[in-house]
């Protein structure tokens, strides 16, 4: 707040200025908008608007303007005594002023030794997503994006180069204008929630995925598996201009293969009948059973249209952008609302964002940011197994199951085996439960730029984060999870707070006097706390209505407790680089972090990276190449870390609040490790920039191997001790890969162009190296199992033979040898079967076509290679339950001796029909995550004449076609990092109608 008073008092002191006024254009004439206008030496400038023109107010004593521009090359324009000029820029073969982000600065694209890319804001704004991660989808080679749940604001799985660790954090870093917040799901009484959905994306300049050490190590012991660098908007010099952005759709559920809808009455009965016959019921039985179950009764409930519907998706944005030579401000507010294709999901987020900057004098400059989001959300349990989950139940009931009485109220009858004994009625549930979470998320900060010297700044930049979410869940008393204990309430409210301050030296220093020789020099100091604060209460036994829900109306009290928790780092940090002529390039940098979460014999570990380019086409020999345009080898190698794990559990912990014979006791709950330490990654990256044809053609390689050292694993210990593990650093494990990304502008006529984008990525993951080389079971994703030399996600499961076409009994190998079957699952040993969760390549393709003013584009994203499990087939393949709904794929069963299928015969009760390798299919499929059409007003007259500066009309579809390749798999093939079908939310399909304004 005292930065935000002294910023305002400063705001009125305006040293005296003139105004100077331009155009910009190429080298044929043609305005060139969006072009760079800086007062050489001072932080002062602006940009031309759509017709090239320009309009700054610069110092009295300016002598210099900086006028740049992507893929031209700048130019320094003198304006002493000059209030008008003209400027035609060059074409850049080398881009040489292309900017990109390092560690806690920028550099140009040509001095950069690092990998990393960048996405654009233009290709995150206004699409239907409720939160920016979902966009990454791709956009950058190496990141994989995957969603396992299509509820709005659900957490989303990212990984940047393969699976880093076992038991700590495989997340990115995120930094948000300069801030190491925190992200993830921070829900405890709902199913899930992501801090990332309180952020509008309009408000997003643009994105840097840094990918290897030279691009991390920097960050230390939080970089290890990889960096996101966002950067919000922020004002510029010139016109106020405001943009208004709306876009209004609906959404629908994106994929459900044929394979796995649900079966019709007809089909179902029939199931259920050749299941009896084949289990040896009698006539009778069979008659009886089929009676019970409504045969002939005509009821045919189709449970997927039931609680699926047409989702209102929308968004209202609104922006300004206004400044001069002293201060320049970003201002914007924000509406959206997504309904899930699932009934009972929702998201609504107002956001609002403040970013202004003041330059003080030629040396001292201030700035503050400010971004709030406000989250409402409605997020039914969309996880595994439960009985509220709308999509769940819709796959568990039966299709003669009713929903509604005769009266056309709900039925919510347990009395037979048409209402709902053992399952619920999910339009009821839906209508009379309630979950809702209330996140409102605040970021921002300060910060001060002193120039020193000629070369020397000063940086002091300090930001906060703070997160207050409330969620209510309340199960009526009536029909559902309330029933056994009268109605069941709960309300828990966290708080979650951080601030981090860093303190930065920047030297710019010219070596040789002809400046070809230079280096760039940062030294800084850095401090960060974390804090945690939760309250959680429980309530049951609630008057006989669903009206009131609070826990005041409940009678009885069964929780109330709080928590805490909090972690501290300290830092200190440097980087140097060096520069020959922009030819040869060499850098390094040096991290050392000091945490709490880490045990007293190892709270500091050191960090470093050192990397290396040779800008070929910078060389003399190279100027007859005119085709080749750049040329640029990479290589790097450092260390990095992982603190991704719990706050105290390298400390000996005595704990409270267990019961002991009615009194309140104490017992040791973790034993500690005083030597407990970071997972170290050590990253070697070969890297070639190529840029073809004045760069129309570019393309980016990049070869890296990643070891993991120190992996955090339970390392067996003594019972004698009073706990069966300890936490200790002995895992190794490895990540080897390629990335390859080409974009293209295959077309460039007169009013048309074509542009093409593709990447592709590899990664190898092996488990090198295991606590005395013994197996590692996973406690959480039992599907997979850790074995030296195979992928971290290998399944270990029941493996199958196929489905014998004589008796169509499944077969089942006994052991790893294969060498003998059995038809009984039973008695089939676990193995290791060759098959991974971890896909061998994924990427997208992209297309963008223009002809004048309209324009079209599509993105495709694949993904091949894995095998996803689906963890509820037991219950909707074959007949081990018989009495819940079934996908269609049964229908396929085996019939009669010699029918060659997947599924087989089918009879009632048989429990050897389900799980293991059974239950896995080929991940692979392409997706057509989004296409748009429109058309962008080019008319200038038209424009002047209606008072605008722009006007974007488009239509666009997401998530509108999905091709999979194994004809059997039940389910949408995306299911997150894990590969695991755990019945959550359907994925969305959108379709949107867009208008964009500025004027």
């Amino acid at each position: 707040m005292l930065l935000m008073c002294m910023l305002l008092a400063m705001c009125q002191l305006f040293a005296q200025s003139r105004t100077v006024k331009g155009s910009v254009t190429d080298d044929k004439g043609a305005a060139v908008s969006n072009a760079s206008v800086v007062v050489k030496g001072t932080s002062t400038g602006t940009v031309t608007d759509a017709s090239g023109n320009f309009s700054i107010s610069v110092p009295a004593t300016a002598k210099l303007l900086v006028i740049s521009s992507l893929n031209y090359q700048s130019q320094e324009i003198n304006v002493q005594n000059k209030n008008q000029v003209s400027v035609q820029l060059q074409p850049s073969s080398e881009r040489l002023d292309e900017v990109v982000v390092t560690g806690y600065g920028t550099t140009k694209k040509v001095n950069s030794t690092s990998s990393q890319a960048k996405i654009g804001g233009k290709d995150l704004e206004n699409v239907p997503v409720a939160s920016i991660d979902r966009g990454f989808q791709g956009k950058v080679a190496g990141l994989q994006s995957s969603s396992a749940n299509g509820q709005p604001g659900s957490n989303q799985d990212i990984r940047i180069r393969g699976i880093g660790s076992f038991t700590a954090s495989a997340s990115p870093l995120y930094v948000i204008d300069g801030v190491q917040i925190v992200t993830g799901d921070l829900s405890s009484a709902v199913t899930t929630t992501n801090v990332l959905a309180t952020i509008n994306p309009n408000d997003i300049e643009d994105v840097s995925v840094l990918k290897d050490a030279a691009a991390t190590s920097i960050y230390g012991s939080r970089g290890a598996n990889g960096v996101i660098v966002i950067t919000t908007k922020k004002g510029k010099s010139g016109k106020t201009q405001f943009r208004f952005d709306t876009e209004v759709g609906q959404s629908d559920y994106a994929n459900i293969p044929d394979a796995g809808k649900p079966i019709k009455a007809a089909d179902w009965f029939n199931l259920l009948q050749e299941g009896m016959v084949n289990a040896n019921f009698t006539t009778a039985q069979i008659n009886s059973t089929l009676a019970s179950y409504g045969y002939g009764n005509g009821v045919d409930i189709d449970w997927i249209k039931l609680t699926t519907r047409k989702g209102i998706q929308q968004q209202y944005n609104l922006s300004m952008t206004a400044g001069d030579a002293k201060t320049q401000i970003f201002m914007s507010g924000g509406y959206f609302k997504q309904e899930a294709a699932n009934i009972g999901a929702d998201l609504q987020r107002i956001s609002g964002n403040l970013k202004v900057t003041h330059n003080i004098s030629s040396k001292l400059t201030v700035s503050t940011n400010w971004n709030i989001g406000n989250v409402l959300q409605n997020t039914p349990p969309s996880g595994p197994g439960a009985f509220a989950n709308p999509y769940y139940v819709s796959l568990t009931l039966r299709p003669t199951q009713n929903p509604f009485n005769a009266d056309g109220s709900y039925n919510i009858s347990t009395s037979n085996n048409l209402s709902f004994p053992t399952h619920y009625n999910p339009l009821y549930v839906i209508a009379n439960d309630k979950y809702i979470v209330r996140n409102t998320q605040i970021f921002g900060g300060g910060e001060l730029d002193y120039k020193i010297l000629q070369g020397l700044k000063f940086t002091s930049h300090i930001g906060i984060q703070n997160n207050d979410l409330e969620e209510s869940v309340f199960n009526n008393p009536f029909h559902g999870d309330g029933v056994g204990t009268g109605g069941f309430g709960q309300n828990n409210y966290t708080r979650a707070f951080l601030w981090d301050w860093y303190n930065q030296l920047d030297y710019h220093l010219d070596l040789l006097k002809s400046r070809k020789l230079s280096t760039d020099l940062k030294v800084g100091y850095e401090a960060n706390k974390y804090n945690f604060y939760r309250i959680l209460s429980g309530s049951q036994n609630y008057p006989p209505t669903v009206e009131l829900p609070l826990s005041t109306n409940a009678a009885t009290a069964v929780q109330g407790a709080a928590d805490a928790a909090n972690y501290t780092f300290a830092s200190m940090y440097s980087s140097a680089n060096f520069s020959y002529d922009n030819r040869y390039i060499l850098s390094g940098s040096f991290r050392r972090d000091g945490s709490s979460r880490f045990g007293s014999n190892n709270q500091y570990g050191n960090f470093w990276s050192v990397g290396g380019a040779w800008n070929v086409t910078n060389e003399a020999f190279m100027k007859d190449f005119k085709a080749l345009s750049t040329l640029k080898l990479r290589a790097s190698y450092g260390s990095t870390g992982n603190a991704g794990i719990g706050n105290y559990v390298w400390r000996q912990t005595y704990g409270y609040g267990t019961n002991y014979n009615g009194n309140s006791g104490g017992t040791f709950n973790n034993i500690g490790n005083v030597d407990l330490t970071w997972e170290k990654t050590n990253q070697t990256d070969i890297g070639l920039d190529l840029g073809l044809l004045k760069n129309r053609i570019n393309i980016v390689f990049d070869w890296y191997k990643k070891l993991t050292d120190g992996l955090l694993f339970n390392k067996p210990i003594s019972e004698t001790t009073g706990f069966a593990s300890i936490l200790s650093n002995v895992g190794k494990i490895q990540n080897q890969g390629v990335e390859f990304t080409i974009n293209a502008r295959a077309v460039d006529v007169r009013n048309f162009s074509w542009d093409v984008s593709f990447n592709i990525a590899h990664n190898k993951n092996t488990v090198v190296s295991l606590p005395s080389h013994q197996d590692v079971s996973n406690t959480t994703l039992t599907q997979f199992r850790l074995h030296e030399g195979n992928d971290i996600q290998s399944y270990y499961l029941r493996s199958l033979q196929g489905v014998d076409p004589a008796t169509g009994l499944e077969m089942w190998y006994v052991d790893a040898s294969k060498s003998t079957t059995t038809s009984n699952y039973a008695n089939a040993g676990l193995q290791f079967i060759g098959k991974s969760g971890s896909p061998t390549y994924f990427g997208a393709f992209s297309n963008t076509f223009s002809y004048k003013g309209f324009y079209a584009s599509g993105d495709l994203y694949y993904n091949y290679g894995n095998w996803v499990l689906d963890s509820y087939s037991q219950y909707f393949l074959n007949a081990q339950f018989p009495t819940r709904g079934k996908y269609a794929i049964n229908l396929t069963r085996w019939q009669k001796p010699g029918d060659v299928t997947t599924i087989p015969k089918y009879v009632y009760g048989l429990a050897n029909q389900s799980g293991g390798e059974k239950s896995l299919y080929k991940g692979d499929y392409i997706r057509l995550r989004n296409i748009t059409v429109g058309y962008k007003m080019t008319d200038k007259v038209l424009l002047e004449k209606l008072h605008l500066n722009s006007l974007n009309f488009y239509v666009r579809g997401t998530n509108i076609w999905t091709k999979t390749y194994d004809k059997t798999i039940p389910m949408d093939p995306e299911q997150g990092i894990a590969s695991q079908n755990n019945e959550g939310f359907l994925n969305p399909k959108t379709v949107t109608v867009g208008l964009n304004i500025g004027f």
